[in-house]
């Protein structure tokens, strides 16, 4: 090989390394409140293996459009994982509801991520009652920044010196946005139906962000002989298939149901539609047809809740606080008597 070609293709592999110390420098964080780790870089249910929280960071290894594939580390509680060996990965979380990722292996520590049961785990070091885990999945970008002030280190190609620039400050995502085209479709859920058109001009407070969605509140004035009470059924039997099919439609709309009552429940923190602690009835329809059912107890219903015996028949009247919960799709109720 010539000098020239020599010195061609040194060059050529330097910029090649470069670009990827470049690429797998970088670290992001989440700024929404949640977003999900997928494995693949799509939106679909059936590829969801956590739930990054705010704050947690992402140590990035590659783009792909709008998507980032990045790893995930902390500490899980140990019994909460079983050994395994598939796909070349050693834990897989066994816990039924999954389990929190922390920040340090301690109870305490803030949360960075609810990891689904069936996640597989690279393990990195255990101590005590807490194994350090790890996990290289995809996130949409724009639910990320990247931390302030990073150095991320390059590589001068001519004299192969390495040159440390400062990344600049990232610019915060706005909390409201505007509508831009002539008329924008507002729906239920990004699968969901429609729920309004906006036209052009309308002002919008973003609620969350995921995968390219925004959720928005926009705030306007209707004709009141034109809408229903909110306990109004609009003359349709609401059942647990209706709620979980439009779960912000019937929200805050008040049922008398009876169900079956199977168990009361206290819930854990990675239930994020109850309070950390809150009790729960689980219920099931009374003739044995399929769904379940989540009833919020405040505490002055909890002496009577709790004289209730598995399996008994009850009448409630409650209040809906979200028809699919986040966790498991469940619909929640808040319960207001029991009869």
């Amino acid at each position: 090989m010539t000098s020239a070609g020599f010195r061609f293709v040194s060059i050529f592999a330097v910029c090649f390394f470069a670009s990827a110390v470049s690429a797998r420098a970088q670290t992001v964080q989440v700024i929404v409140p949640e977003e999900n780790f997928r494995k693949e870089p799509r939106a679909s249910s059936g590829n969801r293996l956590a739930t990054l929280l705010m704050g947690a960071s992402v140590h990035v290894t590659e783009n792909r459009g709008r998507w980032i594939r990045g790893s995930v580390e902390g500490w899980i509680w140990s019994e909460s994982v079983e050994t395994t060996d598939r796909d070349g990965f050693d834990l897989i979380v066994s816990k039924p509801g999954g389990e929190n990722l922390r920040e340090e292996p301690e109870g305490s520590a803030r949360r960075l991520a609810i990891l689904m049961r069936g996640m597989l785990l690279d393990s990195l070091e255990t101590r005590g009652l807490w194994t350090r885990v790890g996990r290289e999945a995809w996130i949409w970008s724009e639910s990320t920044i990247p931390i302030e002030g990073q150095v991320v280190q390059t590589v001068d190609p001519v004299g192969e010196a390495p040159v440390e620039t400062q990344r600049p400050s990232p610019t915060p995502l706005s909390d409201r946005l505007v509508v831009g085209s002539d008329t924008v479709v507002m729906l239920w859920s990004p699968d969901g139906d429609t729920t309004a058109v906006l036209r052009r001009g309308t002002d919008l407070t973003v609620l969350a962000r995921q995968a390219g969605w925004t959720r928005v509140r926009v705030e306007g004035w209707v004709w009141e002989p034109s809408t229903l009470p909110p306990d109004s059924m609009a003359g349709e039997a609401l059942s647990i298939d209706a709620l979980k099919s439009n779960p912000q439609q019937f929200r805050g709309r008040r049922v008398e149901w009876t169900v079956q009552f199977v168990a009361l429940k206290q819930a854990e923190a990675l239930r994020t539609d109850f309070y950390e602690g809150e009790l729960y009835i689980l219920a099931r329809p009374p003739d044995g047809s399929r769904g379940i059912l989540y009833v919020a107890v405040p505490p002055e219903l909890a002496p009577a809740v709790q004289k209730v015996r598995a399996l008994q028949i009850i009448d409630i009247v409650a209040r809906v606080r979200t028809g699919r919960s986040a966790l498991m799709g469940i619909p929640i109720l808040d319960l207001i008597a029991l009869r």
